[in-house]
């Protein structure tokens, strides 16, 4: 019975291809199947780098969040050097971004390299900044 259903499946859909070249042409047809492939390019290139940027972003949040850990532990060359891999992080993604998210993730590097300085020359309140780009962190990647 599947069998049979299948096959009338198959004639029906041979049968409606027919029908539609017959109506308007191989030249209409070979058009829409060009198309059809140009938007599926188009649209899985546009999800690859938003995907690409929001891998950064998650990047950059972990690295900030082991500075933070290491600044709470009083180590405060792995957290330089965990500040200095979120901004690597922050600087890839910004490759990968259009124009809409390039400028808020510039200024994004900008403050995690003020706070790389700020944890160089050991200055007070560097904990408050760190939990304030994490927050901000958090608010791009549920945008």
């Amino acid at each position: 019975m599947l069998k049979f259903l299948g096959f009338v499946m198959v004639m029906a859909g041979t049968f409606w291809l027919g029908l539609y070249i017959g109506q308007y042409g191989t030249a209409n047809m070979l058009h829409k199947a060009k198309q059809l492939g140009a938007d599926v390019v188009a649209k899985t290139s546009s999800v690859e780098r938003s995907l690409a940027v929001r891998t950064g972003i998650v990047n950059a949040k972990e690295r900030l969040v082991q500075a933070k850990s290491d600044l709470l532990d009083k180590n405060y060359g792995k957290a330089v050097s965990g500040l200095e891999e979120a901004s690597q992080a922050l600087t890839t993604a910004t490759d990968a971004a259009g124009d809409d998210l390039r400028g808020i993730l510039e200024k994004m590097r900008e403050k995690v390299a003020e706070a790389k300085t700020a944890a160089q020359a050991l200055k007070p309140d560097l904990q408050a900044k760190v939990d304030a780009l994490v927050k901000d962190l958090d608010q791009l990647l549920t945008r």
